[in-house]
């Protein structure tokens, strides 16, 4: 490797560090710092981060499993799950989880469906 290259890596090295450490300092003041930024973020920015966050290896294999399954025309069904999380997830979650007044998913499962059976049951689901 050359020096620049060295360098670049050097500095994006330092550059997360301290990110990390003003995040860290931030979070560090109280539970609402910790989980909700202080509650400093636009409803926006809170849908775009849960809608990113829904992102995971399942959804790769859902779309393996129905191109597999379908073909081809299966590329066409693969919009119905990212308008989705695109147009539910992004537009309406941030707006409810900051009038909901909650920290967590297992909080937002209390809130949302109160303390019966099945309650327990999603807020213990979320937990684990």
């Amino acid at each position: 490797m050359h020096m620049l290259d060295i360098t670049i890596i050097v500095l994006y090295l330092v550059l997360m560090i301290v990110v990390g450490w003003v995040v860290a300092k931030l979070a560090a003041r109280n539970p609402e710092s910790y989980f909700l930024a202080g509650k400093s973020l636009p409803w926006w920015m809170i849908g775009i981060a849960h809608g990113s966050s829904g992102v995971d290896i399942s959804g790769t294999m859902w779309f393996v499993m129905v191109l597999f399954v379908y073909g081809v025309k299966g590329v066409w069904l693969l919009w119905v799950w990212p308008l989705f999380n695109v147009i539910f997830r992004m537009m309406y979650l941030g707006t409810w989880v900051r009038r909901s007044n909650v920290l967590t998913g297992a909080e937002w499962m209390r809130t949302r469906f109160g303390h019966s059976r099945g309650a327990e049951l999603a807020y213990i689901s979320v937990v684990v």
